[in-house]
This record gives C-alpha cells, structure tokens and sequence, in this order.
C-alpha cells in the first residue's frame, strides 16, 4: 500500500480487540475509520485475570482512567507474583517500582544479598514484605506507598479483564462502526486480505485488518498461510482447568500478590479480585489428563461445587505478525503461558507500537511492517527467556513432569533467550542494557535466579563505599515499610471502601 491509510478493520472484540478499539481511537493522529466485526455469541477465550504493570497507562492512554475500570472490573492490587514449591522455600518475582531495590545506577540491593541465602533477601525484599502483610498500596486512591501520582500509581493488578469491556464500549462506540456479525468468508488478492464476507452476504473492505481472532488466528495464519512457531520444546505446558472460589475471610485471602504454586504436572494460580478468588491449574496434557487435572486442583482447593473451565492452550508466536495488510494481535499472534501474567501485554505493546508506527509513516508497507515484525519478536523472545528461567533455575524433582524440566537445557533455547539469560546467567553483568521495551527488570531476573541457588558460588565485587552505601540504602528501606505497615490500611479493606 502506498497512499494513505483510510479504514482500519478490527476482526474480532474480545479482550485484544476492543483495547485495540480503545487505543487507536484516542492515540490516531489522523482521522481513520475504525470498523469492529466480532459475532458477540462467542464467549471469552480465556479467564484475563491478572496483568503486567503496562496496563494501567495503556487503559488511561485509551481515555480509561482508574477510577471508572477498577470498581467495575473488581480489581485488586499486585506486588508481584510468590512461587512456592519450585525451590526449597518460596520466593517472589515483583512489579514493584524499581526504585525500591536499586540503590544507585548499575548499583542494585540484590548485589549485597548474592553471596547470602535467598532467604535473607526475601526478608528484606520490600514488596514481597507488603506483600504478606497485606498491605494496601494506597491510602486512598489518589495517595501511593511509592509516591507515585496520575497512572503511573497504578500499576498490575488482579481483574476481570472481560468486564472492563462494557466500559470501552460506553466510551468509544459512538467513534466506531460496530457490527456484531458472523464473518464466514475470508477473500484475499496480492496485498493480503481484500474482504470480508458475512453470514449476510455483505462485504467489509479496509486498508489495513487487526487480526482478533485468538488461538484461531484466521486471517495471519489461516488466511495467509503465516508460519506458527510452537513453544512445546521449551515450555511443556499446553492445557488449563480453572475453577473461582469464594472468600471466607476476605481481609486474608484477598491478598495484593499472585500465587503460582508447583502442581504435579504444572502449577497453579491464585490470583484474587475483589469479588472472587481466581484459581487454575496450567498443565502439560502429556503428563495428565484433563480429568486429573480437575480432580487434583479441587483436591487442592477443597472446592466440589463450582464448575470448572476448561482451555487448551496454543502457546508459541507467529515467525510474523504483520504481513502484507494484516496485523495479528492478543492471542491472534502469540500466547506464552499464564505464568507472569503477560497475555494481555501481546495485545498493549503490539497495539502501542502500531500506532505509534501509523502516525509516523501514515500508510501501511514494508518499513512499519518490519519494524512491528522486530519489535514482537524482541518482545517474546524475552517473554520466552524469562518464563523458561522460571523452570530451569527451580529444583522440583519429584513427580515425572518436573524429572522432564530437569531435562531442559540452556542451550535448547533459541540463541536470542539464551543470550538474554546469559546476561544474569552464570554471573551477572555490571551493565545490562535490552530495550526501553524490556519488560523485566534486572530485579526481576536476579530475584528468581538467586531463588534457584544459582549464585551460591558468587562473590560480588562491592568496593567499601558501594557496600556502606548499600547498607545504608537497605536500612532506610526496611523503615519505609515498616512506616507503611502502620500508615496504610488492609487490601481488602481498602477496596471495600473505595467501592462502596
């Protein structure tokens, strides 16, 4: 295409498309017409109940501020993820502002614990200690633990990301055209798709289509024949069982942090909203059936009654995820795994970077198309790295699905992941540098290394002042929390008040 992009058709709502709706409707420099084609029959793919800091300023960038998604949505708090039962003691992969655990430039507090039990820094790790504490990070909605103002004060959070939906579409549906439609028919020519057929007979044209069609992915890999990378050789899990429960003591089991607990063939989650608790069991179908799986997790969580969601998981990118006039988004282009919750970040980064790539250029060819195609797959190759580190550096071994983890090797990775890894892997680096797109931090990395025992060999090189300065760094950040923990109130407590 060279002339100007006129029409934009979103294929599919859902989760993906309608943040897709929201995002180039208030961040399109030009007027472009949206269309958005989804059969509203179709129920939600998955169960969208946790997220990666990103989203908070992706939804205020839609027009969307806290105050009309969180109450709606039954949103809760996020420090950060506890696993338990992948190594000896548990440990926790925080979202925290990371402020909070760097001291100075390349001068991180995980450099002073390195040389000590994981143990210690868990102790110490101030997330992980408001965490456990249940401790709200608010005091009241417009008051942060870390100072933080406007949407950067709110970062992950636990939701029901399919509620946030009705809110879009009050705000945005007078701006779109919205057909709920059943799209049967897919024709293409040279520049990809040329048009949409519906159950009607009626024809949609546009210049450039989104693809939001899930795990189908219709028009990138079915329509275009786009090559499907599968994840199996490096993450074994495929399948999820999920089944909600209900508070008995809100005030506990409300808590700001999400549970990834080991299971026998997988792990399972916890992860709490305001009205609910969310729970699943993520799988490997080579390991267990699915009637297992549904019997093991109601075991675990002593719950006969509520009834059980069911998902197979297609868990790996697409070798392109914009090709010719096409673009796949959400679970149309990539899905890793639920672990670290960045599902819906697939949908949030790619939908950024679109824009963002549309208002420079103002059409659709070769040039936006590879650098889209470049910046997705920086973006899972890291997403991949850092979830695949999550089971090589554990040490279950008791059960044949984690005897099969223990089987993994660095080296059966891509080269770009094992390169990423390496940076922290068997010695960390002074100076780590991915991108201003890199979704985990040295913190993160080094907090689920160190778990691993991994640096129980490691002498960190601190001169006298780095590690006076350290200690002094470490000890005012001990007395913050222990000023929070008397300054901000209970989580759930918190929540109650604010929606009510």
């Amino acid at each position: 295409m060279n002339g100007p992009l006129r029409k934009i058709i979103i294929f599919g709502g859902g989760t993906s498309g309608w943040l897709t709706a929201a995002y180039l409707v208030n961040n399109l420099k030009e007027k472009i017409e949206i269309v958005l084609l989804e059969n509203a029959s179709k129920g939600p793919i998955g169960v969208g109940e946790g997220t990666q800091p990103l989203t908070a300023a992706f939804l205020y960038k839609c027009g969307i501020t806290a105050d009309m998604w969180m109450k709606p949505s039954n949103a809760a708090f996020k420090y950060g993820v506890e696993l338990t039962g992948w190594n000896n003691d548990p440990y926790f992969v925080d979202n925290d502002n990371i402020n909070n655990s760097v001291a100075a430039p390349h001068l991180y507090a995980n450099k002073y614990f390195m040389d000590k039990p994981y143990s210690e820094f868990a102790k110490w790790h101030p997330a992980y200690r408001l965490s456990k504490a249940n401790i709200s990070p608010k005091l009241t909605p417009d008051l942060d633990i870390n100072f933080q103002t406007g949407p950067d004060g709110y970062g992950a959070v636990h939701f029901s990301a399919y509620d946030i939906i009705e809110t879009i579409k009050s705000l945005i549906l007078d701006k779109i055209t919205y057909v709920d439609t059943d799209v049967k028919q897919v024709a293409k020519d040279l520049n990809g798709v040329s048009k949409l057929i519906d159950i009607n007979k009626k024809e949609y044209i546009a210049d450039l289509f989104i693809d939001c069609s899930g795990f189908e992915s219709i028009l990138l890999e079915k329509t275009l024949g786009t090559k499907f990378v599968a994840y199996k050789p490096w993450l074994m899990n495929d399948s999820a069982v999920a089944i909600p429960t209900q508070y008995t003591n809100p005030q506990e089991e409300c808590h700001p942090y999400t549970k990834a607990t080991a299971m026998n063939a997988g792990w399972r989650w916890t992860i709490p909203t305001y009205h609910r608790v969310g729970n699943g069991y993520v799988y490997s179908s080579d390991h267990i059936s699915a009637e297992e799986a549904e019997k093991e997790l109601r075991t675990a969580l002593n719950e006969w009654d509520a009834p059980a969601k069911h998902l197979k998981m297609k868990c790996g990118v697409h070798e392109q995820i914009a090709v010719k006039n096409v673009v796949g988004v959400g679970l149309a282009a990539g899905f890793v795994e639920p672990l670290e919750a960045t599902g819906i970040t697939f949908t949030t980064a790619t939908v950024t970077s679109l824009t963002e790539l549309i208002n420079i250029y103002g059409t659709w060819n070769a040039e936006p198309i590879a650098m889209l195609n470049r910046g997705f797959y920086e973006m899972s190759v890291e997403i991949l790295a850092f979830v695949y580190a999550h089971y090589y550096f554990s040490t279950k071994n008791d059960t044949p699905y984690w005897k099969d983890v223990r089987k993994k090797s660095l080296r059966d990775l891509p080269g770009d992941a094992q390169y990423m890894i390496e940076q922290y892997y068997p010695v960390p680096k002074d100076f780590i540098f991915f991108s201003q797109q890199s979704m985990f931090s040295s913190v993160q990395w080094w907090s689920m290394i160190h778990a691993g025992g991994a640096y129980k060999d490691y002498k960190p090189s601190l001169s006298k002042e780095e590690l006076q300065y350290l200690e002094y760094f470490i000890t005012t950040q001990s007395t913050k929390v222990e000023q929070a923990t008397e300054t901000f109130p209970n989580h759930y407590d918190f929540l109650k008040g604010w929606y009510s």
